[in-house]
């Protein structure tokens, strides 16, 4: 797994802070990075100054010239030392020109921060990572800038929270997952917990299920969910975890808002960084919907917006659909 890692840079320190992360799983699982930079011409100088082609070429080559020096000072820093490391310039919209790289390379994980700036108008790299955790075929990571993921910490358990729902799509999340876990923290402090949330009821729904079907389907539900998490973490533990030196932990809880209640249960009231046990929140953009499911899509979203913990997040692909 991660044979090829894909780091975008857009050479400010922000970004940057994606290298230390990838080098630790390129070491741990022999992997390539790839660093590239992409050169958005018509960005930069805008709609107007491109009519003149020469001009717009002029500046193109400049950029990618400084792209190619700052890709190279990269590549050779202390940080990447002994890594198989190539570097990529490319020009064109940014997000359309990293999935193509990640599909026409097998790109096995992105890694990118949240937040970075590059060129004149200054696109923010946030708005090119919820593209790619919207597009991607492969595992995106995202690296919080103002919340670094905490790996190799052997003082104390690495915790990687995952979320599911019951379906098989939202269940590709755990593999990546279960990497990231071995390559980040010794065996003994390799965690990870399986949460499902449960979408509270209203008590005039569950009266009415009670009283024609003689069911209370709030408690059914969570029951069935239970059943669920301990099944697929009792099958993990005996399985790939196992290998991996992972340990698997699972729980149910019930809310109103289902974004709301995975950020709150995470990161609890106060700072992250200082009370959440967790160091990763690992998800899909895609499950299944019905009585038991939430729309994972929206879910996504809307965690991806708001949590300051860093996201590990799966675009799964369905059968008959490409992403």
């Amino acid at each position: 797994m991660f044979e090829r890692i894909l780091v975008p840079l857009d050479g400010s320190l922000r970004a940057e802070q994606a290298l230390p992360f990838a080098a630790n799983i390129a070491r741990t699982y022999h992997s390539a990075i790839v660093l590239t930079r992409i050169v958005d011409t018509l960005e930069t100088v805008g709609i107007s100054s491109i009519q003149a082609s020469a001009v717009a070429n002029e500046i193109r080559d400049i950029q990618e010239k400084e792209a190619q020096e700052y890709l190279q000072r990269i590549r050779s820093s202390k940080t990447l030392e002994q890594l198989e490391t190539s570097i990529e310039i490319h020009s064109g919209d940014v997000a359309t020109t990293l999935l193509e790289m990640i599909n026409n390379q097998s790109i096995g994980l992105v890694i990118i921060t949240s937040h970075g700036y590059t060129g004149y108008k200054q696109w923010m790299l946030g708005s090119v990572a919820q593209k790619m955790v919207r597009n991607s075929p492969a595992p995106v990571f995202i690296q919080r800038d103002n919340n670094p993921f905490p790996f190799d910490t052997s003082a104390r358990d690495l915790h990687f929270y995952v979320t599911l729902d019951g379906s098989e799509l939202a269940e590709a999340i755990i593999p990546p997952t279960l990497y990231l876990a071995a390559a980040c923290a010794e065996p003994q402090h390799r965690k990870i917990h399986l949460l499902r949330v449960v979408k509270t009821l209203d008590s005039e729904q569950v009266a009415a299920f009670v009283k024609i079907h003689q069911i209370n389907i709030q408690q059914f539900l969570c029951d069935e969910a239970n059943n669920y998490l301990k099944e697929t973490s009792e099958r993990l533990n005996k399985d790939t975890a196992k290998q991996l030196g992972v340990r698997v932990s699972c729980s149910v809880i019930t809310g109103k808002d289902i974004a709301q209640t995975i950020i709150h249960e995470v990161e609890g009231e106060s700072s992250v960084q200082d009370i959440s046990p967790y160091a990763l929140l690992a998800l899909t953009t895609h499950g299944r919907r019905g009585i038991a499911r939430w729309a994972v899509g929206s879910v996504a979203e809307r965690i991806f917006h708001n949590t300051k913990l860093p996201l590990l997040v799966v675009h799964p692909l369905q059968q008959g659909h490409t992403a």
